[in-house]
């Protein structure tokens, strides 16, 4: 039993002891750093760096940057393939971060691109976006008409 009690303890010690809190500086360095995340790789080091500030606006940024290399950058997919092939948690993040916070016509983009134009050897990274963007996609496109249909009719 005191085994038992000795190793979930340790195991408890060690989860808080690799858990990284957002400092002030780690703040200010992950907000001014999304205005640099331009490629997959200044992704991935940003998610390295700053990932116990992804939150609020910082996420925003983030899911922004996710967007546009997606949206505009679709080529580049293979870079990205390649980066979450060594880095499971950078998937997640990726995966995370394409959400309700951005553009209709972004997540449309997307969802079209994963659908339309995936190479075979990324099918899964494609249909790792497609299922979920279109689950959000279309609670996004729910929640819009409704907020709009429930305004008062003026005139």
């Amino acid at each position: 039993m005191k085994i038992t009690a000795t190793i979930l303890l340790l195991t408890l010690f060690s989860i808080g002891a690799n858990a990284r809190t957002c400092t002030e500086n780690d703040a200010e360095a992950a907000d001014i750093a999304v205005d640099n995340l331009n490629s997959w790789e200044a992704i991935h080091k940003n998610y390295i760096a700053y990932a116990q500030c992804d939150d609020g606006s910082i996420a925003e940024g983030n899911s922004e940057a996710v967007a546009r290399l997606l949206v505009d950058k679709w080529p580049e997919t293979v870079k990205l393939q390649s980066l979450i092939s060594h880095d499971s948690g950078f998937e997640k993040y990726i995966l995370r971060h394409i959400d309700s916070t951005l553009d209709t016509d972004d997540l449309n983009r997307i969802i079209t691109l994963s659908s339309e134009s995936c190479p075979a050897e990324r099918q899964d990274l494609c249909s790792k976006i497609i299922a979920p963007k279109c689950r959000e996609i279309t609670f996004v496109i729910n929640h819009r008409r409704q907020k709009y249909d429930l305004l008062p009719e003026f005139g």
